[in-house]
C-alpha cells in the first residue's frame, strides 16, 4: 500500500489517520510529507536529520489510536487522529528535542493533546523500510502523552537535551 500524508493537507490529513486507526492491515509504511523534519537541524545546531524523508509504520498508527485497555498493551495509547496531526505538525515548532535511549530522538509538543498532555514522538534515524531494508529515512517509533515533561527534562541528563524553547 502507497499512503501519503500531506500535513499542509489538514483534513485529508486526519481523514487518512482516520482510516489507519480503524482499519488494522498488514504492516507497511505510510510517508508524512511536508513535515519540516530537516528543521531540527537548524533548532539543535546538530545534523541529526539527513534528509527529509519522514515515515510512520501502519501498525504503529493504529495501535497509538487504539483505546487503553487489556494486560501488556503499552502501545496503545488512546490518540485521536487530531492529536496524531498535531504531534506530526510539532516537529517545526517542539517545546523540547532530547536523545533517548537506543541513539533515538524525541520531540515534545507544545500543544497538548486530548489528554492535557503534551505528545511525544520517538524517532529514529537511519531507519529501514518495510519494502526497504536497505532504506536509511527517518521514522516515528511512537507518539505518546507524556505528563510531568518539565520535571522529566529537569532529571534529564544536560548532554542529552539537544532544545529547550
Amino acid at each position: 500500500m502507497n499512503i501519503i500524508i500531506n500535513l499542509g493537507e489538514k483534513e485529508s490529513s486526519i481523514t487518512t489517520l482516520e482510516q489507519l486507526g480503524h482499519n488494522e492491515y498488514v504492516p507497511f509504511d505510510v510517508q508524512i510529507t511536508n513535515s519540516h523534519i530537516t528543521d531540527l537541524n537548524v533548532l539543535t545546531k546538530k545534523r541529526i536529520i539527513k534528509n527529509n524523508s519522514l515515515y510512520i509504520n501502519s501498525q504503529t498508527l493504529y495501535d497509538i489510536m487504539q483505546i487503553e485497555d487489556g494486560e501488556d498493551q503499552h502501545n496503545y495509547h488512546g490518540l485521536t487522529a487530531e492529536d496524531i496531526y498535531m504531534a506530526f505538525t510539532s516537529i517545526k515548532d517542539p517545546k523540547y528535542v532530547f536523545i533517548t535511549k537506543y541513539g533515538r530522538f524525541a520531540i515534545v509538543s507544545i500543544e497538548l493533546s486530548h489528554f492535557k498532555h503534551p505528545l511525544m514522538l520517538v524517532l529514529q534515524t537511519d531507519a529501514a523500510l518495510i519494502s526497504s531494508k536497505k532504506a536509511s529515512v527517518c521514522k516515528i517509533v511512537t507518539i505518546y502523552p507524556k505528563g510531568h515533561i518539565d520535571e522529566y527534562i529537569e532529571k534529564l541528563d544536560n548532554r542529552l537535551l539537544l532544545y529547550e524553547k
